[in-house]
């Protein structure tokens, strides 16, 4: 009854409307960036649904691998507005609703539009966080209502920012999932976009919308009708751990560096710091490579953070332990000190951002491969 019920206009002052929510971030991880969904209210009619998006479900076979590989799949959920909103109330959220200025065909096409997309065999979609996530799809079914008679145009204050800067910006709340991100992203996180790509952050689609224009043929009109707070944000501690990848990494040069130095004075190598290291970086080289390889996530590729953190270290790491039980001379390390020192060289010319810690744990690893190389056991 509530999506398949004919059709009617409402003509009186409870005409049915449609709008944009937008939610704001909350402190789960998931919800870092906030939440977009879309509301179809109709009192005449007793119908008040929102549209969301972002639904999941963790219990899909292979979910993590999939998600890991880019190939997650979300779908188009639906429930009554009260419940949707007290959810949000309970979380703390700011929850703003934006009326969109359609008439009654638009509106009703609007509708239409989302009942279809919410039948068993449209609902679900492919995700991708960049391009097609809860909020670009909220986005083109408007436009997608809109362009039957016209179209959208957006005056934006957020071009010209990079994917990395933008996600920066909601992230510094948490500094290692931060720090995890910036692993993962690649040289094209780095590049310049668009307003209009931008508008995968709830907010900023929020934003745009305030400003945007219906283009008619006999003329424009605002997008928005009115806007309205329907949850007002509770006072949350945001504040970011000071333990953070920046102080651990700066501590573990520091450890590393005294450690060297009493095997200096004592004539000792303490190779076991070496093992872990290496372990650490192919690792750490090895996941990074796989989702350059294999990941369907968008700006994972082109990541020049191999040139640090790649699984070479994982070849060599038997070999420098041969040499070591056999108390032999090896140049295994002559590997590891070049491609650091290349590394930090030409890491600040590459268009891509590298946060500290990369540049703190190689020259943490750059430190231990001279000392070996120095070490009288493996030196040529």
């Amino acid at each position: 009854m509530l999506f398949f019920a004919p059709l009617q206009l409402a003509k009186s002052e409870d005409s049915p409307y449609a709008s944009l929510l937008t939610c704001s971030p909350g402190e789960e991880v998931y919800a870092f960036f906030g939440h977009t969904a879309l509301r179809y209210c109709n009192p005449q009619r007793g119908i008040d649904v929102v549209f969301n998006y972002g639904v999941f479900d963790f219990d899909t076979p292979n979910f993590v691998g999939k998600f890991v590989l880019g190939e997650t799949d979300y779908m188009l959920g639906a429930v009554d507005y009260p419940y949707f909103i007290q959810e949000y109330a309970m979380r703390g959220s700011r929850v703003d609703e934006q009326v969109l200025n359609l008439d009654s065909m638009q509106t009703e096409r609007f509708f239409a539009l989302l009942c279809k997309n919410y039948q068993p065999a449209n609902r679900v979609y492919r995700y991708n966080y960049f391009y097609n996530n809860c909020t670009t799809k909220a986005r083109d079914i408007i436009e997608q209502v809109v362009a039957a008679d016209g179209g959208v145009k957006y005056s934006s204050q957020y071009g010209g920012r990079s994917f990395r800067d933008v996600v920066h910006g909601f992230t510094a709340v948490s500094p290692w999932y931060n720090f995890g991100i910036d692993l993962l992203l690649g040289a094209d996180a780095d590049a310049a976009q668009d307003s209009r790509v931008l508008q995968f952050i709830p907010s900023f689609l929020m934003h745009d919308f305030s400003s945007a224009r219906i283009s008619l043929p006999d003329g424009e009109k605002p997008m928005v009708l009115r806007e309205n707070e329907l949850v007002g944000e509770q006072e949350t501690d945001d504040a970011a751990s000071p333990f953070t990848p920046n102080l651990f990494f700066a501590l573990l040069l520091v450890l590393v560096a005294l450690v060297t130095y009493t095997g200096y004075r004592k004539g000792k190598m303490f190779w076991g710091v070496d093992v872990l290291l290496m372990l650490v970086q192919g690792l750490a080289g090895a996941m990074i490579l796989f989702m350059v390889l294999f990941s369907s996530h968008p700006a994972v590729g082109r990541n020049m953070l191999l040139f640090c953190l790649n699984p070479l270290p994982l070849l060599l790491l038997p070999i420098l332990l041969y040499a070591i039980i056999r108390k032999k001379a090896f140049s295994v390390m002559w590997v590891q000190a070049a491609m650091m020192i290349v590394f930090l060289v030409v890491a600040p010319l590459l268009p891509q951002y590298f946060p500290l810690p990369v540049y703190l744990f190689a020259a943490t690893l750059l430190l231990r491969s001279l000392y070996l190389i120095y070490y009288k056991r493996i030196c040529l």
